[in-house]
């Protein structure tokens, strides 16, 4: 009995792990705009700006909770619209639909560390080493502050 409900805590921990490393391996941001007609005549895809942040469970081991966001460049302070966010039991929440519209997190960059603030509630993330023009496969610490998940080390990267 034992035997058998660790082997499925590590397998869904595993698959778990595998889909957030899937996740991390994707060095692309997400594409905008209308697919291209066949024979390339269609409209050139424009890249929008994001921030993918994992937070680990405490002995680092498996992936707990991703946040997703795409920078909002109208705005005039920074700010990041949060595009899905997701689980370790690999459920997730997407937002940016008429049924769940995204939530604006912000960026203070007056604090140090740099805070990216939900504006649901006191969840926030730190960003230790955050540059804002620095792009693609770095990645740097972070840390999730929040009530449900406590407090969870974890890292962030950003795409253009």
């Amino acid at each position: 009995m034992r035997r058998s409900l660790l082997a499925s805590a590590l397998l869904v921990a595993g698959l778990a792990g595998a889909l957030f490393a899937q996740l991390r391996s994707s060095g692309d941001a997400p594409v905008t705009g209308p697919d291209p007609a066949p024979g390339g005549s269609g409209t050139v895809r424009e890249r929008t700006a994001s921030l993918f942040c994992e937070f680990t469970n405490m002995t680092d081991q498996a992936p707990r909770v991703g946040f997703y966001f795409h920078v909002v460049s109208e705005r005039a302070s920074p700010a990041f619209a949060l595009v899905f966010q997701r689980e370790q039991d690999g459920s997730q929440v997407d937002f940016g639909g008429p049924e769940a519209p995204s939530p604006i997190w912000t960026l203070d960059g007056s604090d140090s560390p740099t805070v990216l603030r939900s504006p649901e509630d006191d969840t926030r993330i730190n960003l230790y080493g955050y540059e804002p023009g620095r792009t693609g496969t770095v990645w740097f610490e972070a840390g999730l502050r929040s009530i449900p998940y406590k407090n969870l080390g974890g890292h962030c990267r950003q795409s253009a």
